[in-house]
């Protein structure tokens, strides 16, 4: 059954409002999912914070331009388009989104990223994909912290592992 006039104005006020209290978003065009998939993927997203939803188009179009989103253009392009809106950060959810991509076997394409207000390209969206996790950049600055440690008691102990060693050599060649 088509929505009315009201109902239409109500999920655009909705949508305009989940654009402009979002930093980060990501919107995809997608063909072929299953309602499984679909299912599937967004409890995932669900379990870090990102909302995946299904958007009109033209209703989508009125929300961006509302939310100051001028350069987004979906109405008459025939696709269907989703919207994920949320995650700790830009990085997280473009993750989130390209592992998504890439596993529907080109079902799932991004279109383009919304960054603090700011519509990003989806080659933008990928390189932010490629960047390490928050956790993997935190490994690495604790590895780095460690590695003079490390090497400290590592020259301590071959110093005493080579004196053990001279000690066992002369031992057994007597």
């Amino acid at each position: 059954m088509p929505k009315s006039r009201e109902q239409k104005e109500q999920a655009v006020a909705t949508l305009t409002k989940e654009l402009k209290s979002n930093d980060f978003g990501v919107l995809t065009d997608f063909t072929g999912l299953s309602m499984i998939d679909l299912d599937n993927f967004r409890a995932k997203a669900r379990e870090q914070g990102v909302k995946y939803t299904i958007v009109k188009t033209a209703l989508l179009d009125i929300a961006a331009e509302n939310a100051g989103l001028k350069d987004i253009k979906t109405a008459k392009t025939g696709k269907s388009y989703a919207l994920a809106l949320g995650g700790r950060d830009e990085v997280s959810i473009s993750k989130l989104i390209h592992g998504f991509a890439l596993a529907s076997d080109s079902r799932v394409n991004i279109v383009c990223g919304i960054i603090n207000g700011e519509i990003a390209p989806a080659e933008t969206v990928q390189q932010l994909a490629m960047l390490p996790s928050y956790e993997e950049l935190m490994a690495r600055v604790a590895g780095s912290m460690n590695a003079p440690v490390s090497n400290f008691v590592y020259s301590i102990n071959y110093t005493l592992q080579s004196f053990y060693n001279v000690i066992k050599a002369i031992q057994t060649t007597k």
